[in-house]
């Protein structure tokens, strides 16, 4: 059921030409938009078991780019309950938390045919939010993380859903 939902997400967001967005060479690109009125884009990607998150402007050098271990990646998968499928992927640099989240609402207000979808990403140092930038309208092209929770799995890693946490399989 999961596939299905998060394939309907796909199908909804992405357009062939948007799914090169966000990653470098064979990599799958896991999430993609803008920021800042256009000025700048959030991507995530996959190469292997290798996660990026890359910030910056549009069709220029990245200010930040990260790349870690799929299993020092954090993740929280959608839960499968509720009208708004929701998930965060999150990187450490040193003292900082970058965490790119995506929701689709399902039922959107009004009777509109297609899902709304929203994301941003978050700084966070220590308890303390230094940044939270929210994606320009409509520039969601790219928003299905499940492959990275199977590179997790595939790792060796498990998600438990009563403790919302990864551990050893």
């Amino acid at each position: 059921m999961r596939k299905t939902i998060l394939s309907f997400a796909m199908l909804i967001a992405a357009s062939g030409a948007a799914r090169a967005e966000g990653c470098f060479g064979p990599g799958v690109p896991l999430f993609h938009c803008t920021v800042a009125g256009g000025a700048n884009s959030v991507d995530l990607c996959l190469q292997g078991d290798v996660a990026y998150y890359r910030f910056g402007p549009v069709n220029a050098v990245a200010e930040m780019l990260l790349a870690r271990p799929v299993t020092e990646v954090h993740m929280w998968p959608w839960n499968g309950i509720g009208r708004t499928i929701y998930e965060e992927a999150g990187f450490t640099n040193g003292a900082f938390d970058y965490t790119v989240h995506y929701a689709i609402d399902r039922i959107p207000e009004g009777g509109e045919m297609t899902a709304e979808i929203s994301g941003g990403v978050t700084v966070i140092k220590g308890d303390q939010t230094m940044a939270q930038m929210t994606c320009d309208a409509g520039s969601v092209t790219i928003n299905d993380v499940y492959p990275l929770y199977e590179a997790k799995a595939a790792a060796g890693q498990c998600w438990d859903r009563e403790a919302f946490q990864w551990g050893p399989c």
